[in-house]
């Protein structure tokens, strides 16, 4: 596919430019300093990709790319939540921006574009409900309104997913193609963290829930490659078993 990857320049953009590649894709990468992304990549990965400047915020330039380009997939990581359930950040700003581009490029080709979004645990589900995690531990909030944006869009607008990791670590500094991983890949289940301890810690009244939540997070840390790689990988085929839904993953060597 050829892939419009918006935030390329951040610390999952950068290794997702390195696993897209190496995965036989084409590499739009949209980001708001070309020279950046230059003095973050090798010449040998910086050579292989187009780069166009612009605002994640623009609406009207990330289409533009998209058609411009005539990109098949959209993959954004660009912003971050704020952590505190007062807190804001430029985050949904850029959600809608990125959303709204995608849905019209395809609306003007009359036929939805793939697109992969970035969101946390807070917004899968409590296995065995429809309560999420973010009921019983309030933080990352601003990933449920994006969520609830990619659900009110029309059918057939939009072949959506939405990555939800926990905390993700690099695995090295160095960006290579092609990639290489000390850990296994991610074991992944839609709606609901997979893997999931439970206990009955969570029959305990108003805290059970929030005990069980906070015993398993520790769980769920991944890297930024093992994450890049998933997404990179989903992207080899135009059909996805995660389209229309929130995925939780686990690092499977663990």
């Amino acid at each position: 596919m050829k892939v419009l990857l918006v935030g390329a320049g951040g610390n999952l953009g950068i290794r997702l430019v390195a696993a897209l590649l190496t995965h036989g894709h084409s590499v739009v990468a949209f980001v708001r300093s070309s020279n950046k992304l230059e003095s973050l990549l090798p010449s040998s990965v910086y050579g292989q990709i187009a780069v166009v400047q612009g605002d994640a915020t623009d609406r009207v330039s990330i289409k533009k790319a998209i058609l411009d380009a005539n990109c098949d997939a959209v993959v954004n990581t660009a912003g971050v939540a704020a952590l505190p359930p007062w807190g804001n950040s430029g985050l949904p700003a850029i959600f809608r921006a990125v959303l709204d581009a995608v849905r019209e490029a395809g609306l003007d080709r009359n036929k939805p574009l793939r697109a992969w979004f970035l969101g946390g645990l807070g917004v899968l589900y409590f296995p065995g409900s429809e309560s999420m995690f973010s009921n019983y531990v309030p933080i990352y909030l601003e990933h449920r309104q994006n969520l609830h944006l990619l659900k009110s869009l029309p059918p057939d607008t939009l072949d959506w997913s939405m990555l939800c990791p926990s905390t993700m670590t690099p695995e090295s500094s160095e960006v290579n193609v092609p990639t290489k991983t000390s850990h296994g890949r991610l074991i992944a289940n839609a709606a609901t963290p997979p893997s999931w301890q439970d206990s009955w810690i969570k029959y305990i009244p108003l805290i059970g829930r929030t005990l069980l939540c906070a015993m398993n997070a520790g769980r769920y840390e991944t890297t930024l490659e093992q994450n890049a790689e998933f997404i990179a990988g989903d992207l080899e085929s135009y059909e996805s078993r995660w389209s229309g839904t929130t995925v939780g993953v686990i690092d499977g060597s663990k």
